[in-house]
């Protein structure tokens, strides 16, 4: 007879414990989720296209070494600097590592708009006739009296692997103004300023090797005698 009074009781129980377990669940904080951010090769937001350069009379394999990347910016974090100082956007962060996502951006680049003349070797090293060395110096949120600005500098050097001779290099940088201090915007000039630099060295690339082409002499044939028996 006593069985009802122990059922009474641990239903009591588990009353108490599930009011408690909710009250544990109501007071968790509220945890804002981090936006996620992507950039890529955008041609139609790029202010000077690609200019007309010398084409070269055969197509030439180039492989594409792109070398490093500013450690402080080559993660997922979104950098910004402040003349010595630095630090990161707390309220996003890129979809993935920038590094990857900028390589990306590059490969698309020369697919896009670069000169079918000029082709990304797919055997690397072994078929290509010349490497084009990237790499990245800056990939950064600048700002100046509290004003922001996307700076993208690399530096791009053509070398001919037949001699290892540097036939041209050049520093390359875009440097593009962000109208307002808002995330949104801040990405959206990281876009520009990378299509921006990705398309100056497409343009650098395709007239320097058609220069070190142009001044490479082409084989000319010896003729041989007769065979003396």
């Amino acid at each position: 007879m006593r069985f009802p009074k122990f059922k009474t009781l641990a239903i009591a129980l588990m009353a108490v414990g599930a009011t408690g377990l909710a009250g544990c669940i109501t007071l968790l904080p509220e945890v804002k989720p981090i936006q996620l951010y992507t950039f890529r090769f955008n041609p139609e937001v790029v202010d000077k296209p690609l200019a007309p350069t010398p084409t070269v009379a055969e197509p030439v394999d180039l492989f594409l070494n792109f070398d490093s990347f500013p450690r402080a910016a080559a993660g997922d974090r979104i950098l910004t600097t402040e003349g010595n100082e630095v630090s990161y956007i707390s309220g996003g962060r890129w979809a993935s590592a920038a590094q990857g996502q900028f390589r990306d951006l590059l490969s698309e680049g020369f697919a896009r708009v670069g000169s079918d003349r000029l082709r990304i070797g797919g055997q690397g090293r072994v078929t290509a006739k010349y490497r084009l060395d990237v790499d990245v110096r800056r990939f950064e949120a600048a700002y100046v009296r509290r004003k922001p600005s996307i700076i993208v500098a690399l530096d791009a050097r053509v070398v001919r692997l037949s001699d290892r001779k540097v036939v041209a290099q050049r520093l390359i940088s875009s440097d593009v103004a962000v109208r307002k201090n808002d995330l949104t915007l801040l990405v959206e000039g990281y876009e520009k300023a990378s299509s921006q630099a990705v398309v100056s060295l497409i343009g650098f690339t395709e007239e320097a090797v058609a220069t070190a082409e142009a001044e490479t002499p082409t084989a000319v044939a010896t003729p041989q005698g007769p065979v003396k028996k």
